[in-house]
């Protein structure tokens, strides 16, 4: 806690000493020449995987209008290999932000690599209400013609195309896809997605093989994690599982990470009947999310990359926005609640609706 508040103070104190050296040319929409455009970088180097799988439909669309250009994606250490055999990346920069800390040189090294590549556009992805210095200052120092983000406090210091965030509430996703609506005009989102790599499908299969799940049996995912009071109690989970597994014959899959340990370990101890998975590389856990005939889990990033990889997903929002970071689509649900508490027997009744109007394919 205390280094936090030292980072902040010396970020605080970093905006003011740059106010006043960096001065911006403002750059409007007819300034900007999109035939010129072949060399593009989009930046979100936050530690925080739901982030980066919602700018995936701003990569679709970056592909749509400029199939002509590179696009590349700077993204932090933790997360990179979400990009790793994707299609809509050519190239992926990886930030490593601790070790810049202790070894000031390596950002040194870092931005000249940028510097180097001599991008056209630099698309900044980071939340549209929130300022981010490490984002911004990434973005001015990759020297793009065109900088384009959203107005916040200091934005301007590092931005030569600003855009006023909406006032309606809007999808994240959606969000991101403004900034190219302002260069491009208006389009339709392909929606979230990651593709799965084949050789970790097969990786995926053979785990869940080993555990006693056949090809043709429903399964059925749990993500047991969330953020303080986004989480689901893991006795609800348990309850869920054993309900599912015998009024609808379904195998039960627990996902979860490293805050999770310790829940883990009581799950284990008591015995579950249901798999509790190991922790896997994203590669890998895309594919076995993937494998689920349905995942249910709070509002976390495998409640993402469940939607980005097409497995219906029932999403319980205890304290957060649907609007905002709901999954969308015909295939999905929400259950959301506005005193924390969603009970098993209303996660049951949708997950049977789900099962009987066929959205969820039984394998």
């Amino acid at each position: 806690m205390i280094f936090k508040k030292i980072e902040q103070a010396g970020k605080r104190l970093l905006v003011r000493v740059l106010g006043l050296f960096l001065r911006q040319e403002r750059l409007g929409h007819s300034d900007v020449d999109l035939a010129r455009i072949s060399k593009i970088l989009v930046i979100r180097q936050d530690d925080r995987i739901g982030n980066l799988i919602l700018t995936t439909p701003l990569l679709s669309a970056l592909r749509r209008h400029f199939p002509q250009a590179r696009v590349w994606y700077l993204a932090s250490k933790t997360f990179h290999t979400l990009f790793s055999n994707s299609s809509l990346v050519d190239r992926i920069l990886v930030a490593k932000k601790r070790q810049y800390i202790f070894h000031p040189l390596s950002l040194v090294l870092f931005i000249k690599r940028i510097k180097r590549e001599k991008f056209d556009l630099t698309i900044d992805a980071s939340d549209e209400n929130n300022f981010s210095l490490n984002n911004s200052f990434l973005v001015y120092l990759s020297g793009a013609r065109y900088r384009i983000g959203y107005q916040k406090p200091k934005s301007h210091l590092f931005l030569n195309l600003e855009i006023p965030a909406p006032r309606v509430n809007k999808h994240a996703s959606e969000m991101h896809l403004d900034l190219l609506r302002y260069l491009v005009g208006d389009f339709r989102s392909d929606g979230l997605t990651i593709e799965v790599d084949p050789d970790k499908k097969a990786e995926a299969n053979d785990y869940l093989k080993a555990n006693g799940v056949e090809n043709t049996d429903f399964l059925v995912g749990m993500h047991l994690g969330g953020r303080g009071t986004k989480r689901w109690p893991t006795k609800s989970f348990q309850e869920l599982a054993d309900r599912v597994t015998e009024s609808f014959g379904a195998k039960v899959i627990f996902f979860w990470g490293p805050e999770e340990t310790r829940i883990v370990e009581k799950i284990r101890a008591s015995g579950s009947s249901q798999i509790v998975s190991r922790l896997f590389d994203l590669p890998t856990l895309s594919a076995l999310i993937a494998r689920c005939n349905l995942f249910v889990s709070p509002d976390t990033g495998a409640m993402h990359l469940s939607v980005a990889v097409g497995t219906p997903t029932l999403a319980l929002f205890l304290d957060s926005d649907p609007v905002k970071f709901g999954p969308q689509g015909e295939v999905h649900r929400i259950v959301r609640t506005s005193d924390g508490k969603i009970s098993v027997e209303a996660v049951k009744s949708v997950f049977q609706e789900m099962v009987e109007s066929k959205v969820v394919t039984r394998t």
